[in-house]
């Protein structure tokens, strides 16, 4: 009987050391899409905007970018109605200068939705800030390969820039 206690206790603080790894977390379920970095969930009865951290896709509202419809579509198809665990930006208040949410995305224990996306070519690794780099490594290794392969946005040479996406380099490519 006494083995059978430590297997069960053991198993819980092994349990616990995994998500305490992730930092604050709780699961929610994605109501709305807006973009490939932002999405919608309900949190304590209310619509919550949770900006995804550690990525950029091309925009889709102003100034309509090159795959940025592509990567809202992935989100959808990934992210709707989804139950997913969110974990929280480390920072004192884990919000931006817009109220938004900052939050990774997991969409089971071992699936980081910023990496999919990432890997698919319809995000860039970007706004890398301290203390919210656990994954980066994870990031640019995504990122690696999909310029390796020359996925979506890395498909015209300088379409991909520091401060974002480089329209007019990519309308070039298409005329």
């Amino acid at each position: 009987m006494k083995k059978w206690m430590i297997v069960v206790v053991t198993m819980f603080f092994i349990g616990g050391c995994t998500q305490q790894d992730k930092g604050t977390t709780f699961v929610a379920t994605v109501q709305h899409v807006v973009d490939g970095d932002t999405v919608k969930i309900k949190k304590d009865g209310e619509l919550v905007t949770i900006r995804l951290l550690n990525i950029d896709t091309p925009e889709t509202y102003r100034e309509k970018q090159a795959y940025g419809e592509e990567a809202k579509q992935f989100a959808k198809d990934v992210l709707l109605h989804q139950r997913v665990i969110v974990e929280l930006s480390e920072k004192p208040s884990p919000y931006d200068r817009y109220g938004r949410l900052l939050a990774y995305i997991w969409i089971d224990e071992q699936t980081l939705y910023q990496e999919l996306i990432v890997k698919e070519g319809l995000a860039r690794v970007a706004y890398v800030f301290e203390p919210d780099t656990k994954y980066v490594e994870r990031l640019y290794r995504a990122q690696e390969q999909a310029k390796k392969a020359k996925k979506r946005i890395w498909s015209v040479d300088g379409y991909v820039t520091e401060k974002g996406f480089n329209m007019s380099v990519w309308l070039d490519e298409a005329s």
